[in-house]
């Protein structure tokens, strides 16, 4: 009989250099994830807002629990960033209603804050958590943004005056916009300060027209808007949801980069008031937290985290400019 072991055992030869080949492709080392770095420092703002009546006791920081918390840095990219003009999405939401509450700051205490503009979702009041508001009927185009946001109330010569549609951009902070994560459940912030002590102060700004100012300008040219914008710090420390002054759990970016100290980027808000006033007339406007440069505004998250992971990732990572409904018609 013929001997067939030299071929028996280059045929296994054959089989085992083959099975190599086959797997080698899933013995290739992960691509290294992202970290941080963006555009903008403004540098930090002050204390939190406080209402005109009793002092608000100081609310103990909240914090993750260790298996939900993200890493607090990620191997950075070996390759820089593809260049993107816009890395962000909206959320478009329209007035609800207006009560003298705030969760954030006097959780539970109905009619303890001055005057608020609320929208996004249409139960919030001085009773809502962050838990309360998941699921809950919104105003803002995308039906999974539970989150309630509110504003201090415009008056004019005492009067309420709503704003149009607001949006709230959410951006990329830091330069490497892949970096960016979604907001955590439960987080909560206030950005700005009604106690800022003067227009020189103020960390946003005004604008009708072509003018801009750090205050509202004495008049409008007649069918502009009178708009104000103020943009919020987006370094995360990692741990705390919120904190006693419902501030320093977040930084800005320094120099595109997030410190040490608040290492997880987090989406750069961005919040678009718009104010339509007949024959642009501004005379006699002032905030329930009074001056112009009081304009502050709270958040406390209520989105869907899978919908809200996803417009972070196709929107914010993908470098894209998405609208309210999360979609870019220039990078579908």
């Amino acid at each position: 009989m013929p001997n067939h072991a030299p071929s028996r055992v280059l045929a296994s030869l054959l089989v085992a250099a083959g099975a190599v080949i086959a797997v080698k492709p899933l013995l290739l080392p992960p691509s290294a994830t992202a970290s941080a770095a963006a555009p903008q420092d403004h540098g930090a703002t002050g204390s939190p807002h406080g209402p005109h009546t009793p002092t608000p006791q100081a609310t103990p920081p909240v914090k993750q629990t260790p298996s939900a918390t993200p890493k607090a840095s990620d191997p950075a990219k070996s390759d820089p960033p593809p260049r993107a003009q816009y890395r962000e999405f909206a959320a478009n939401c329209t007035v609800t209603h207006r009560l003298s509450d705030d969760p954030i700051v006097y959780p539970g205490r109905a009619g303890a804050a001055h005057n608020h503009t609320f929208f996004g979702n249409r139960e919030t009041n001085a009773r809502s958590t962050n838990q309360s508001l998941l699921g809950g009927p919104t105003s803002c185009q995308d039906k999974k943004d539970g989150t309630g946001y509110w504003i201090p109330t415009l008056l004019q010569d005492g009067k309420p005056v709503d704003p149009q549609m607001v949006t709230t951009y959410y951006k990329s902070g830091v330069n490497d916009y892949r970096t960016v994560k979604p907001f955590p459940p439960g987080f909560r912030l206030i950005v700005g300060d009604m106690h800022t002590p003067s227009a020189a102060q103020f960390q946003g700004y005004w604008s009708c027209g072509s003018r801009t100012s750090a205050d509202i300008p004495a008049s409008c040219p007649p069918g502009s808007a009178l708009i104000v914008r103020l943009k919020a710090p987006s370094c995360w420390d990692g741990v705390n949801l919120d904190s006693a002054n419902h501030k320093s759990h977040m930084a800005f970016p320094v120099r595109g980069v997030c410190p040490p100290s608040h290492p997880v980027p987090l989406p750069m808000l961005e919040m678009k008031v718009p104010y339509k006033l007949p024959g642009g007339v501004t005379r006699g406007l002032r905030y329930s937290s009074g001056a112009g440069y009081s304009f502050h505004y709270d958040f406390m998250n209520g989105w869907d985290q899978a919908r809200q992971a996803a417009l972070v990732k196709h929107c914010v990572n993908g470098g894209r400019q998405c609208n309210g409904v999360g979609y870019d018609q220039h990078k579908p």
